[in-house]
């Protein structure tokens, strides 16, 4: 699909029907169940605003109109026409959409790689399923293996022979294994060899071959590792085996490069081969002994062994330090990576927080202001030094000008959600914070043809964003929260909110020295009371009135830790709707908690869920607890364990307050962590999970799962889920490619006996009569609304031997005033009433109650609608 859409393919329809799969007659329940999910369409409705992490870019030499971009958790993008328009290529690929690298064939363009898996090691990092191929410039894809890579930092491939290709495998991030090093295929990826391995827990972060000489090979090799509790920082990220290797013959041997770099241990660096005389080798290296820091020159600590700026005349044999540019040495693991102009020596680029240029071959460096922090990916076009493309944690950015300016490109939705929440306006908005873009707000749909706009969002907080909460009685009233618990409560009428710093709303966080809180600490307004607000770090606060004041009401719920440390912390609050003051809170280390009398006392239930059970320092992230609105001791949990090196789904249900549970996993996939788990409050039986992989939902209380895939990627990373309270829209929060939401009011009615019934009409959500406004195309970037009037769903057994029909009859007079035509097929049914009459002059009928009638054969089937005026 192209995101930017011309105002035809947005205009109303008078009667629209909706193509959706059919059930055959033979199919058991568990079958046609997977039809309804199959049945019903996600919208994205953005935002495109803000960007997203991008990874890498590959552009197409001969025709640089043709280039690909790699969202960290956002799928393969790409455009024919230099930027204008956008086609996600990659989202029905089979594979994760979590991106490491993408590369394109100059010899032959229509052949592109993919490697899955993103290289940047930060704490939010997520895990791939190897490398693809795609031989038709990315509209089809096929696996090609490397499953156990995980992590893939690069792809390179031969100029002149699209068979030959390496790749930079790092390995598993919470874990050590063999499949890491660099890899090698000479027969367009039939078989692979590993053509370096050094120890499994050293990986390849960059990989650069000779413009001139193609078997000659640079491999950055890096030792890392994360686990559950080393936060910010990577357990291990220095090794005895980490550095710069070179291979002659095309990887079939490997020499360690020496001579004139550093002596001390190495962590992650980065290469660039100069185009246009390959004698010359520009490297970024980053040493346990430390850097300067800003990296503009002058000296550092670590003296010969400190970070800095190497370079090699004659292909490595040999290096010299040109400056002790480093410019991010506390975080240099995110980071790494150094460009050399293909037309000029002297002109240098190096990736990190800053975007820094040097135009004396790497002795000094400026900052370039380009857009966004955090910086990534870019490409230099070899023919037009002036045309950078530049990707980072704010998305695209292009440059005809060598980097003094550069333009935002925002024709794609990568948005990386955490946490979201809703208000109960109408249309009704969607709040949420997002990796590094702060916190924003937006409708789920507007009166305006073109659809929803980037104008239509606006942002409410800085810095990364994470759990954000709606004041369901006061819509100016939004709370939202960035790293290490800087907690606001932010007055969206005064116009709070704005910027990318801390600022824009009132500071509410608790105050004490003793405090901890998580990268991403949660916040949660009472279901009784929406003044009472709950905030979590080592301790769980409570606040009667809205953050002005705080108490602690509980000890510390996790395993313990130092003030400095930002883990051992809470995660996950609820409050059961049932009952005010029955409360559970989650660790990232593992406990869980329920009180029943509103905080005095605590019982820990960890031991009594299996997966917990046997867990001493082996930490699991309690990412969910969510209370059921259908009994007060019910709840459901989620634990993500792939910061133990476990990718296994695991979801558990308790109707004892704690005291047993039992899992929910089903028949979810065996890989595929969790991050969030909800119930229907109409219906008990069904749930819904967000996964790393997807989002599934199950109408059998978790037994089967079933894949919900129409209408967005299947592999996309889900990290936050909910029903919204009056519309029953499923709203999901996904961490890479915004938000979507899904009409699940039909599933809400679907119990085993609608679904073994012959027909059934379900009962139609209120509709809003108004008119649509003209509007023009907004540069960029539109997301549909939804189908205008009233959806009418019905659900037939099996397929209709007669004609299917819809009429609209006002009660008042019993006079049907339109008819409208239905599938016949077997399956659930939509139809879209316009809210007008049929004939006439299509007015828009005045709101009111009207009487719906499904006639299919000899059945006639009736049940109401609601026509509202708009607010």
């Amino acid at each position: 699909m192209t995101l930017r859409r011309p105002l035809a393919t947005l205009a109303i329809c008078t009667v629209a029907l909706f193509c959706l799969p059919n059930i055959i007659v033979s199919q058991p329940a568990e079958s046609r169940e997977a039809q309804l999910f199959n049945a019903v369409a996600a919208r994205c409705i953005g935002p495109a605003n803000m960007g997203g992490r991008v990874v890498e870019i590959a552009a197409v030499e001969s025709n640089p109109a043709v280039f690909y971009f790699a969202a960290a958790t956002g799928g393969i993008w790409k455009t024919t026409d230099s930027g204008t328009t956008w086609n996600p290529v990659f989202d029905q690929s089979g594979g994760s959409l979590c991106m490491g690298a993408v590369a394109a064939a100059q010899s032959n363009p229509a052949v592109v790689w993919a490697g899955t898996g993103e290289g940047n090691i930060l704490r939010s990092m997520s895990a791939g399923d190897g490398v693809y191929k795609s031989t038709d410039g990315g509209q089809t894809w096929k696996f090609m293996g490397l499953k156990e890579s995980r992590q893939v930092a690069r792809i390179v491939i031969h100029p002149k022979n699209a068979d030959i290709v390496y790749v930079a495998a790092m390995g598993h991030a919470f874990g050590g294994n063999p499949e890491r090093g660099v890899y090698k295929t000479a027969d367009g990826g039939k078989t692979w060899q590993r053509v370096l391995y050094l120890d499994d827990s050293t990986g390849c972060t960059d990989l650069a071959m000779d413009p001139s000489e193609a078997d000659v090979l640079y491999a950055c090799m890096y030792t890392y590792r994360r686990d559950a509790m080393s936060g910010s920082t990577p357990r291990t990220e220095y090794g005895p085996n980490a550095g710069l290797y070179k291979s002659i013959d095309g990887g079939k041997s490997w020499e360690r490069l020496k001579n004139g770099l550093p002596t001390s241990l190495l962590g992650r660096c980065g290469i660039s081969v100069y185009r246009k005389n390959p004698n010359t080798v520009f490297a970024i290296v980053q040493t346990n002994q430390g850097g300067k820091g800003k990296g503009m020159g002058g000296a550092a600590k670590g003296g010969d062994n400190a970070s800095g700026i190497f370079r090699s005349d004659d292909k490595g044999a040999t290096w010299a330090r040109v400056s002790n540019h480093y410019p991010s040495p506390e975080i240099g693991f995110y980071f790494g990576q150094i460009r050399v102009d293909p037309n000029d020596d002297q002109r240098v680029y190096v990736l990190a927080v800053s975007f820094t240029y040097s135009t004396d071959g790497g002795k000094t460096f400026s900052n370039a202001q380009a857009g966004h922090a955090d910086h990534h990916a870019l490409w230099i076009n070899p023919k037009n030094s002036d045309h950078l493309i530049l990707g980072n944690d704010g998305g695209l950015y292009v440059s005809k000008n060598r980097a003094k300016t550069f333009q935002a490109i925002r024709g794609f939705a990568i948005g990386q959600f955490y946490g979201i929440c809703v208000d109960m306006r109408k249309p009704y908005h969607v709040y949420g914070g997002l990796q590094d873009n702060g916190s924003w707000g937006g409708p789920s749909a507007t009166h305006n043809e073109t659809g929803i706009a980037l104008a239509d969002w606006r942002t409410i907080g800085g810095g990364d964003g994470f759990y954000c909460q709606a004041d369901p009685n006061d819509p100016n009233t939004v709370y939202c929260e960035s790293q290490m618990g800087a907690l606001q409560r932010v007055d969206l009428k005064a116009g709070g909110g704005g910027g990318m710093g801390m600022g824009g709303g009132k500071g509410i966080r608790p105050k004490g020295g003793d405090y901890r809180f998580n990268w991403n600490s949660p916040i949660l307004l009472s279901p009784h009371d929406s003044k009472t607000v709950y905030f979590g770090g080592q301790y769980l606060f409570k606040s009667p009135d809205r953050g002005d004041n705080w108490e602690k009401v509980s000890p510390d719920l996790s395993r313990g830790g130092v003030a400095a440390d930002t883990g051992h912390t809470i995660t996950t609050i609820a409050e059961s709707p049932k009952k005010a003051g029955v409360l559970w809170v989650g660790t990232d280390d593992g406990r869980v908690h329920i009180s029943r009398d509103g905080g005095k006392n605590w019982t820990e239930v960890t031991k009594n869920v299996p997966i917990l059970a046997k867990e001493k320092d082996n930490f699991s992230w309690i990412t969910r607890v969510h209370c059921s609105e259908h009994a007060e001791g019910t709840a459901y949990l989620t634990v993500d364990r792939h910061r133990n090196d476990d990718l296994k789904p695991y979801a558990y249900k308790t109707t004892d307050y704690g005291a047993s549970w039992k899992s929910v996993s089903g028949d979810l996939p065996k890989e595929g962590n969790l991050h969030c788990i909800r119930d229907s409050s109409k219906n008990p039986n069904l749930l819904f999970v967000g996964t790393e992989w997807g989002v599934y939902g199950s109408l059998d209380g978790g037994q089967r799962w079933h894949h919900m895939k129409t209408g967005i990627p299947p592999k996309v990373l889900v990290h936050d889920l909910l029903i919204h309270p009056r519309d029953r829209d499923l709203v999901i929060g996904t961490h890479g490619r915004s938000i979507y939401v899904v009409d699940i009011s039909h599933l809400e009615q679907m119990t085993p006996n609608v679904l073994a019934s012959d027909v059934h009409l379900f009962d139609v959500r209120p509709a809003t009569a108004f008119e649509m406004k003209k509007g023009g195309m907004d540069a960029g970037y539109a997301a549909p609304n939804p189908p205008y009037g009233a959806t009418i769903c019905y659900y037939l057994k099996d397929a209709a031997k007669q004609p299917v029909t819809i009429n609209l009859i006002d009660p008042k007079s019993g006079k049907t005033f339109a008819s409208l035509k239905g599938e016949q097929g077997a399956g659930l049914q939509k139809v879209a009433w316009d809210l007008r009459e049929v004939g006439g002059d299509k007015r828009l009928v005045a709101p009111g109650q009207y009487t719906v009638q499904l006639v299919v054969g000899e059945k006639t089937l009736r049940t109401t609608v609601r026509v509202e005026a708009p607010e």
